[in-house]
């Protein structure tokens, strides 16, 4: 058997900035909604707009995009009735949040319930999904957020005691953390900023992976030991679905519409395909030797690809939906493991356990450089922004933080040890999460 190495309301004064487009515009139309607090208590406001049908890109702009706006604490924003962003994804330390919406012909309702500070705002947009590019400066996407002044989270603020060996993932979302418990089949959920374990979900046999859908509101967690992934619902903290996989389920990561995740099955060869709607195996793709991690580029729309790490094969498989055919083979350092692309899916960043490196391939031609980085790397995790990568090193008891700008590292952050419970940055990239196995702790790293 191989050996496993291995997330106010507003007004009212309401502001609305909509441009009403017809049918015909619908492609390239944009609709932007302006919201300011004028009452303590939260409202909900319903607006109309007319379009065709497809899917869209919603979003978000916390504080409307400008520096010195306050922030709203919560929002939920349903399309048709349909929630598409919810609280538990969404706080005063988010400033961007985008994702795909279904929209019909005809008219469309856009429901806006929100918290916040007076004078707090946020802006919603609407686009046609050829009308966004993450990283072009001629669109207001999620760089227009982001303002790099050389700071970077670097200081052990806390660590916060879990009762279980970290041998598995986590992910962020809003303010919770969700952590796999390898040992006791168990999901912790971490609150912050208080850091607090506020419950403990049971799950299946050997949780190891874990990511979150982009509304936050489910989590799934492959269960290695007995070949299946538990869907979590968040309102509830409760598992409501579990779906058999292939042999050793391992990596895991939902699309950025949150319609489909992909699970790396490490005995198996394979990654399965689960549609979220009714939450069934729809595809099972043939990849490389010992497949581990698994990680999608950020564009929505069918407009992403997905990366699978290859243990035995020191490859990584580039999978293109919908079709899911693998279409790339890139070879890569001795035994990679975690997987990250960055938010501007021009990089991907995979860490080689084996030879104590990190490889950073350009999706533009699948060319490699190879970074140096401390021993048996784990985890690797890319901040928000795209300036940093953090890696965790499992033999070094330590983090490397590399800058993107010149894949330079230019620091190595002690923590707990044996980091290889996995690696996960904020929404807000001001906090570095790390899952230490032999001591149970998960290390906050902070500014």
């Amino acid at each position: 058997m191989k050996k496993l190495s291995m997330l106010f309301m507003f007004i009212f004064i309401f502001g609305l900035s909509a441009t009403g487009q017809t049918s015909e515009e619908c492609p390239v139309f944009e609709n932007t909604f302006l919201f300011e607090r004028s009452t303590k208590k939260p409202e909900t406001k319903l607006e109309t707009f007319q379009c065709t049908s497809g899917e869209f890109i919603l979003m978000v702009y916390n504080g409307a995009g400008e520096d010195e706006a306050i922030k709203v604490s919560s929002a939920t924003i349903s399309i048709n009735g349909n929630e598409v962003i919810g609280p538990s994804s969404f706080n005063q330390h988010i400033d961007y949040i985008e994702t795909t919406v279904d929209l019909i012909q005809g008219d469309n309702s856009l429901e806006v319930v929100l918290k916040s500070k007076p004078g707090g705002k946020i802006k919603v947009a609407i686009v046609g999904p050829d009308s966004l590019a993450l990283g072009d400066p001629n669109q207001q996407g999620i760089d227009d957020m982001c303002h790099d002044d050389g700071m970077y989270p670097s200081i052990e603020k806390v660590t916060i005691s879990l009762e279980s060996k970290l041998y598995g993932e986590m992910a962020v979302s809003g303010k919770y953390i969700y952590v796999s418990n390898y040992d006791e089949n168990t999901v912790s959920v971490i609150q912050t900023p208080e850091n607090n374990v506020i419950g403990t979900i049971g799950v299946g046999d050997g949780p190891l992976g874990v990511s979150v859908t982009p509304d936050g509101g489910h989590v799934y967690v492959s269960n290695h030991d007995e070949d299946t992934v538990s869907v979590i619902q968040t309102l509830e903290n409760s598992v409501i679905g579990t779906i058999g996989v292939g042999d050793g389920p391992l990596g895991v990561s939902v699309t950025p519409d949150g319609k489909y995740v992909y699970v790396s099955n490490y005995f198996e060869d394979t990654v399965s395909v689960i549609q979220t709607s009714d939450n069934t195996v729809i595809d099972t793709i043939v990849v490389g030797d010992g497949p581990f991690g698994v990680s999608v580029s950020p564009h929505g729309c069918g407009n992403y690809h997905v990366y699978v790490s290859n243990y035995y094969e020191d490859t990584v498989s580039v999978i293109q939906p919908p079709e899911n055919t693998e279409i790339y083979t890139i070879v890569v350092g001795d035994g990679p493991h975690g997987v990250s692309v960055a938010p501007d899916g021009e990089y991907v960043y995979v860490s080689n356990f084996n030879d104590n490196t990190v490889s950073i391939i350009r999706t533009s031609d699948n060319s490699v450089t190879v970074i140096p980085v401390g021993s048996l790397p784990y985890g690797i995790s890319v901040t928000p922004c795209g300036d940093y990568v953090y890696v965790n090193n499992y033999n070094s008891d330590t983090v490397s933080v590399i800058r993107t700008s010149d894949n330079t590292v230019i620091d190595t952050i002690e923590v707990g040890d044996g980091p290889r419970g996995g690696i996960a940055v904020s929404p807000d990239g001001e906090h570095v999460y790390v899952g230490n196995c032999w001591d149970k702790k998960v290390t906050v790293i902070g500014y």
